[in-house]
């Protein structure tokens, strides 16, 4: 009877390690299912990812006014824009449009922004009207190089007149 007791208590403790088992399977297979679902939402974006740049890159190669833009700077392209609008001025909102489309401009967030802090860098422009530029076709003089040595020496005789 004793050792009918023992087998009982180890039969029983083999049903709970059994039970402990199977419920450990369970959580894992849960675990696993969600590591292979992430797994398939990561490959998922690098395809995207990757498709999104042959689909930029296919809409320059189609567009043959995007073709030209390709291996210029911000700069040389509003410059492009300005020249090619027979007016030498652009708005801001379309050139935004044709850069982030040639892919000279990667963020549509910060586009604005950027094309604005080119445009100031440049010295090339100058604002017209909200969200308007002109390409300056004339150097500024007092910027040019040639009246550098004559604003230098008038600076040098009114440092030694006071």
């Amino acid at each position: 009877m004793a050792n009918t007791s023992r087998k009982q208590s180890k039969y029983e403790e083999l049903e709970l390690i059994k039970a402990e088992l199977s419920e450990k399977t369970r959580k894992l297979r849960v675990e696993l299912s969600d590591a292979e679902e992430a797994l398939r939402a990561v490959a998922l974006a690098i395809r995207v990812w990757k498709n999104k740049g042959a689909v930029a890159a296919s809409k320059v190669e189609l567009n043959p006014h995007l073709r030209e833009f390709r291996g210029l700077t911000q700069v040389q392209a509003l410059v492009k824009i300005a020249k090619d609008s027979g007016t030498n001025r652009f708005k801001l909102r379309e050139a935004k449009k044709v850069l982030l489309e040639a892919g000279l401009v990667k963020s549509k967030k910060n586009a604005a922004t950027i094309l604005f802090t080119a445009i100031q860098r440049s010295e090339k422009f100058k604002r017209v009207a909200p969200g308007e530029y002109e390409l300056i076709l004339k150097p500024i003089p007092s910027l040019t190089p040639s009246s550098l040595p004559e604003q230098y020496e008038a600076a040098k005789k009114r440092l030694q007149s006071a």
